[in-house]
């Protein structure tokens, strides 16, 4: 048994929590059981909270209430290992989601990180059903729609922080992620990542991630919003990429102004077409999800939702009303 695990590979699992609730314990409990890896998961709470788990693998640390970046970096500065993994509290993985992803990087010595679909639970019901499925519309996962389905192993330039396996050389010679950045830190970390290596997905390195319910995914969404001024800062040039976060504050203004229009009876049949092409579109991406009557319903309610949320968290961004992005943190 010595020897077998002197040859395995050594990965530090990063998971940053508010604090060690039942999701964190499933998804530590699963990442000890990682096959032909020899992993070290560091648990980064705002509070400090008791080690119940009987291993030396998992370490307890505290720093406060501090952003998901500062946590993962700190972590990673205690790591000794030639690998690390970020995933999120919420999430668990596969047993061979360690072994998969590094044996990829192993491979192919100009990708710096690996990353995989993150599924839902299988045994959600309700509104985290229909938003799960909502998902896998590209109105709502943007461009990263690919990490919710199991597409063929390919390059992309987007990772997502709650499944990531990364070269940790390459994580400290970016100089990691962005400390000051409370939202979307994943982003601007694959940004830089992109300037030197590549991005690796493949449908092995997969694992499992608990969709919000309704009133919590509305407040995510309008969070995620807010963090439209640190796309801007982290993006010196301007990219199509990232017009996909502007879309839904636009389609706010449109809606703000569309009663003035029709009031004024100014540019009205222009209006009222873009009003009609914007529901086409969701109308479509709806019935690609679903047939089902109900289902359909809800999910093209759950789309149109998500991009008003979304809009207006971007607009009050702008206006300078941003102080309420942390509730993205509510589960």
């Amino acid at each position: 048994m010595e020897k077998a695990s002197k040859l395995s590979d050594k990965c530090s699992i990063i998971i940053p929590a508010i604090d060690l609730n039942q999701d964190a314990k499933k998804c530590i409990k699963e990442s000890l059981l990682q096959k032909k890896v020899n992993v070290t998961i560091y648990l980064i709470t705002n509070k400090k909270v008791k080690n119940i788990f009987k291993s030396k693998k998992v370490i307890c640390l505290n720093y406060g209430n501090i952003t998901m970046s500062k946590k993962r970096n700190l972590a990673v500065k205690k790591s000794r290992d030639d690998f690390i993994a970020f995933i999120d509290s919420d999430a668990y993985p596969t047993k061979k989601w360690l072994f998969n992803g590094i044996k990829l990087l192993k491979k192919k010595g100009e990708v710096a990180v690996v990353t995989g679909p993150d599924l839902p639970f299988k045994n959600q019901k309700g509104w985290s059903y229909i938003i799960s499925l909502a998902h896998k519309s590209i109105l709502l996962s943007g461009s990263k729609i690919f990490r919710k389905n199991l597409k063929n192993e390919s390059i992309c330039e987007q990772a997502s922080s709650c499944n990531m396996i990364i070269r940790k050389s390459a994580y400290d010679y970016v100089g990691g992620m962005d400390e000051k950045i409370y939202i979307g830190e994943d982003k601007e970390l694959c940004d830089k990542i992109n300037k030197f290596f590549k991005i690796l997905y493949s449908p092995k390195v997969l694992i499992y991630h608990r969709v919000r319910n309704f009133l919590p995914f509305l407040l995510q969404r309008f969070a995620y919003g807010t963090c439209i001024l640190d796309i801007i800062k982290s993006n010196k040039k301007f990219s199509l990429n990232n017009l996909q976060y502007f879309i839904p504050m636009f389609t706010v203004i449109f809606f703000l102004i569309l009663p003035i229009v029709l009031l004024k009876n100014i540019f009205t049949s222009f209006f009222l077409l873009l009003f009609v092409i914007f529901n086409f579109v969701i109308l479509i991406e709806s019935l690609k999800i679903t047939f089902h009557p109900i289902r359909f319903i809800k999910i093209f309610f759950i789309i149109y939702i998500n991009i008003i949320s979304f809009g207006l968290g971007s607009l009050m961004c702008f206006l300078g009303i941003n102080r309420i992005k942390k509730i993205y943190t509510r589960r």
